[in-house]
């Protein structure tokens, strides 16, 4: 039997087939592209936040592949990392650009305004532009950020054919990150899928593949997958494979792949989050999945702290530190796990 593809991503950085949910934000790329490019202006930086796993990364390389299919214009592009300065690493992919612009091997200057100034002028000069994405920028210090967008604020004024697109969590928005030009980007934060955009995720690339998915097996995935966009890839991913030999995806596969889409969330995303957790994280963890489970009052970090017999500020960098680790998220004050199911996963472990 000839091997279809599989039409499902479950994996870092894999385009998902269909976007669902992210239609403004794509428009918003689509827009700031055509500002720059047709326009001849500098369009204002675009902010995406979210949890891990709803497609940030995803987004920012949709960014470079409108500008590149539409335009031609390249890509730089940093990913920071954990307490390591960004910006030596954003000139060392600006110089790889503007050899790529220039056709030349030209070294640049060891600094952020001579080679980030000197690829915009050269792209105007080539008449082209290009994109500017950087990745878990809530590892940037202040100090860095606002080099950077004083920098780029200087190039709006000079009209620089620069498409800029800053994604990272939601902490981004806290006062240690907050830069007046970034501040007045067009922010983005992704989230949870609805019920109706998780089952258009589940059932459009089953249908474009050959294979349509039925209404019922569509709907039992997208309540499991809670609507976290890796989780939905995941279920997805089982499904089709549950349903190999047959040209629908019925109810059937749908239930074969519910065991086997948790036990890789089990193994994988709840148990390395819940392993890199300290003993002290894990009882905030667990404080916070009994609530879930066992009361109806709001998942607040108080309500955390009176289950431990702690006041909120002898707990408040637990619950930070739990925040800037991607595990936790925050809604207004209401706490919850960034993963459906990481609370019955922490009941049960």
């Amino acid at each position: 039997m000839t091997r279809t593809e599989n039409p499902y991503r479950p994996g870092f950085n894999e385009p998902p087939k269909e976007l669902a949910g992210r239609e403004a934000v794509l428009e918003n790329l689509h827009d700031a592209v055509e500002v720059a490019a047709i326009d001849g202006r500098t369009p204002r930086p675009t902010m995406i936040v979210g949890a891990r796993g709803v497609g940030k990364t995803v987004l920012l390389a949709q960014a470079a592949a409108i500008a590149g299919s539409e335009f031609g214009w390249p890509r730089v592009h940093t990913e920071l990392r954990p307490d390591t300065p960004f910006i030596p690493d954003l000139i060392d992919a600006i110089g790889r650009v503007r050899n790529l612009v220039a056709g030349s091997a030209e070294d640049l200057t060891p600094a952020l305004r001579p080679a980030l100034t000197e690829l915009a002028e050269l792209a105007i000069a080539r008449e082209t532009g290009f994109v500017l994405t950087l990745d878990e920028a809530h590892l940037a210090t202040r100090r860095e950020l606002a080099a950077l967008a004083a920098l780029l604020q200087e190039g709006t004024g000079e009209r620089w054919p620069v498409v800029v697109v800053i994604a990272g969590l939601p902490l981004m928005r806290a006062p240690e990150h907050s830069v007046t030009y970034l501040e007045r980007g067009t922010w983005h934060e992704l989230g949870l899928l609805s019920d109706e955009e998780t089952v258009r995720a589940l059932s459009l690339p089953a249908e474009a593949a050959g294979r349509p998915m039925d209404e019922d097996a569509a709907i039992v995935l997208a309540d499991a997958s809670g609507g976290y966009p890796y989780a939905i890839q995941l279920y997805g991913h089982h499904a089709w494979r549950a349903s190999s030999g047959h040209d629908r995806i019925d109810l059937a596969a749908a239930q074969a792949a519910l065991p086997r889409a948790q036990q890789e969330l089990e193994s994988g995303l709840y148990a390395a989050r819940w392993s890199a957790a300290s003993p002290t994280q894990k009882r905030y963890l667990t404080a916070l999945a009994t609530i879930a489970a066992t009361t109806t009052t709001p998942m607040t970090g108080r309500a955390v702290a009176e289950q431990l017999g702690r006041t909120p500020k002898q707990l408040s960098s637990v619950r930070d530190d739990l925040i800037k680790a991607g595990t936790l998220t925050v809604d207004d004050k209401e706490l919850r796990f960034t993963i459906p199911g990481m609370g019955a996963y922490i009941r049960t472990h």
